[in-house]
């Protein structure tokens, strides 16, 4: 399953990562395409749309700091007894 976050407070152009289709069907899988995405998980979190009870991999795009909110969810996932992991995509 792939789920996409993108705060609302940028207005570029997001372009969302080409991705294996296996992967995705097999896995929770989430781009993050900017920062400012963290609450966002957590409602995806709360709504039961994502699960702790799997890993969860976070996709980082090149823009708007993507990176920096998927180390932040990371952070979160971690700290609440859940699995994850950061892919980077050019």
């Amino acid at each position: 399953m792939l789920t996409v976050l993108a705060s609302e407070l940028h207005k570029e152009e997001l372009v969302v990562p080409q991705l294996d289709e296996r992967f995705v069907a097999e896995n929770q899988v989430v781009a993050v395409m900017t920062g400012g995405s963290e609450q966002l998980f957590l409602q995806k979190i709360e709504a039961g749309e994502l699960t702790l009870d799997k890993p969860i991999y976070l996709i980082a795009g090149p823009q708007s700091n993507s990176l920096a909110a998927c180390c932040e969810i990371l952070s979160w996932i971690n700290l609440h007894g859940g699995k994850g992991e950061i892919k980077l995509m050019d």
